[in-house]
């Protein structure tokens, strides 16, 4: 079932940012087909060394001093702890970037945490990639895609080579 046919029923949804994820009162996420990052605004002068963030592969909890508990939930999806990554940025923000553990295709989150509210996937616009930014398996896919698209329609137009000979024939 697609992301978006899940949605179907639901109306409590936040359309997705222009980073492919959502604004929440605590922290805004965003996310590409690899990575899932978090940004949090964190209190002049906080510090790393008094952050909490604890990620696991199906569970993030992240605290902040003065502002309490910012994230702590099952994760959308499994995540590569060992990949996944935090720091301070700019001594405002913290980031926390997850990375997603299905590389085989491409994967949108409606949700970091499966108890917030999901953005609405109809309204998610990934960005579009260069083909030979692909790997070579989605670039074989799509090259396979063009080439039955090609065939589709020259079936319908008569002065395709195979209805010529076809014509050929008749005559």
């Amino acid at each position: 079932m697609t992301a978006v046919a899940s949605q179907e029923g639901l109306t409590d949804l936040l359309p997705s940012n222009d980073q492919c994820g959502g604004d929440y009162p605590q922290y805004v996420f965003g996310q590409t087909d690899k990575e899932v990052t978090v940004t949090v605004p964190v209190p002049p002068g906080t510090r790393a060394k008094s952050l909490r963030v604890d990620i696991k592969v199906k569970h993030i909890r992240v605290e902040v001093p003065s502002v309490g508990l910012v994230l702590d939930g099952e994760l959308y999806k499994p995540v590569n702890v060992d990949e996944s990554t935090w720091c301070m940025q700019d001594g405002t923000e913290l980031v926390i970037t997850l990375t997603k553990t299905n590389m085989q295709y491409e994967e949108w989150w409606p949700h970091v945490v499966l108890s917030e509210r999901q953005i609405d996937m109809k309204t998610l616009r990934p960005p579009s990639m260069r083909f030979s930014e692909l790997d070579d398996g989605a670039q074989a896919t799509v090259a396979k895609m063009m080439y039955e698209q090609r065939q589709k329609r020259q079936e319908g137009n008569p002065n395709t080579l195979s209805r010529l000979r076809g014509y050929e024939r008749a005559t």
